[in-house]
């Protein structure tokens, strides 16, 4: 295996079009995208390539994950890799976009957000529970419990700053 590094992502719900832009830079010097996960990705040293990125954010079952690619690759978009359910490609820059129309712009954006959604609503039980409980006890299950909330508060925020800019982006696609 070659020479790799890792560079974080600036989050795809927040600047999705950056980190692609990002990665086209890498890859004209010659970082190679391996594997991708939701705080960055893993590149590796290669041939440097003039080459546009993509990701689609789709669920799917094990046994749909090759002809899906199949689709893209008679689209002239090649698959790399994926995570959970965002699937990166790549293509030649006058290769025609994944997402054209604001239909499936909106689709892609909501399968961003449901995973979010999930994480928000376990995340805000897990607040109010801690904070409910750290209120009415004492002694050591207060001090325990004051921990949680504060360990709740800090998954909280970003967890509901990523779930906000899912829906900005889509009121932008409107």
């Amino acid at each position: 295996m070659g020479e790799t590094k890792f560079i974080v992502s600036n989050g795809i719900a927040f600047s999705e079009k950056k980190d692609l832009k990002m990665l086209r830079k890498y890859a004209a010097k010659g970082w190679i995208v391996k594997r991708f996960k939701k705080m960055g990705y893993e590149l590796e040293k290669g041939v440097a390539e003039d080459v546009i990125f993509s990701l689609d954010v789709r669920e799917l079952a094990e046994n749909e994950l090759e002809e899906y690619i199949e689709i893209f690759e008679f689209a002239s978009w090649e698959y790399i890799c994926s995570s959970y359910d965002m699937h990166l490609f790549k293509a030649r820059p006058d290769t025609k976009p994944i997402y054209t129309d604001k239909e499936t712009k909106q689709e892609k954006i909501k399968n961003l957000r449901k995973p979010v959604i999930l994480a928000v609503a376990i995340s805000m039980a897990m607040l109010i529970v801690s904070y409910i409980v750290f209120s009415v006890s004492s002694g050591i299950l207060s001090a325990i419990f004051s921990k949680l909330f504060l360990l709740s508060l800090v998954i909280t925020i970003p967890m509901l700053m990523t779930l906000m800019a899912t829906y900005y982006h889509s009121f932008r696609t409107k």
